[in-house]
């Protein structure tokens, strides 16, 4: 079977990125509550965080969908360089076989609602999906990613999540990234957002926004 076309990939892409938003709330909502339980907190770091929900959680009873833990830094084709190295990277078994290029990322963050973190969460974060221009640093194979936000103190989200919005267009330069457009919450544990970014060199790309709150299972010197 050759490569699939852009319509199609796209198709997969929207069903798959749904599905593993969901799969991510509950995972870690199952990591959070035997957190507690356990009394075995976890450090406010975000390996730390990304380690044990790929290690322990994400994997668990799942074939046909992989999350890879902090994998290889992504090769460029054209120059034979590594250009960027992301915190988890998730494929369809069935899919990868078709193009061994057909996955997702997800990129991790702290967030604690102060300014630094928010920046980081742009500049180091979301840019990856768009530089540099030509090659960025994270692929884009459905047109779709995830950023995943680990909010480790007791913040709003919302009025969080809108101060990063408000801080993408001036911290993106030579992109156009729509407003947030808000999904789904519930009980104040998580939103879910979607942003439509369009890049002059790579076209359009949009990425959903999951931020989940920690807060409790966070140990605290």
């Amino acid at each position: 079977m050759g490569k699939l076309n852009d319509s199609v990939i796209k198709a997969f892409g929207d069903g798959l990125v749904n599905s593993i938003t969901s799969h991510l709330i509950e995972c870690s909502q199952k990591m959070k509550f035997d957190s507690i339980a356990t009394g075995e907190l976890l450090e406010g770091k975000e390996n730390i965080i990304t380690n044990n929900l790929v290690e322990k959680y994400l994997n668990a009873g799942s074939n046909d969908i992989r999350y890879i833990l902090e994998t290889s830094e992504t090769l460029d084709d054209e120059t034979g360089r590594h250009i960027g190295r992301a915190d988890i990277r998730v494929f369809s078994c069935n899919h990868f076989k078709i193009d061994s290029k057909a996955y997702f990322i997800i990129e991790c963050k702290l967030i604690d609602g102060y300014t630094t973190p928010n920046k980081d969460y742009i500049v180091d974060g979301v840019s990856r999906f768009f530089v540099p221009a030509l090659n960025p640093k994270y692929p884009s194979y459905y047109k779709r990613n995830i950023m995943f936000g680990y909010v480790v103190k007791a913040i709003n989200i919302p009025c969080n999540a809108n101060k990063i919005d408000k801080l993408q267009s001036s911290l993106l330069a030579d992109l156009s990234a729509e407003k947030f457009v808000f999904v789904q919450n519930e009980n104040l544990q998580h939103y879910v957002y979607t942003c439509k970014y369009t890049s002059p060199h790579i076209g359009n790309i949009e990425l959903t926004h999951l931020f989940l709150n920690f807060t409790d299972a966070i140990y605290r010197k």
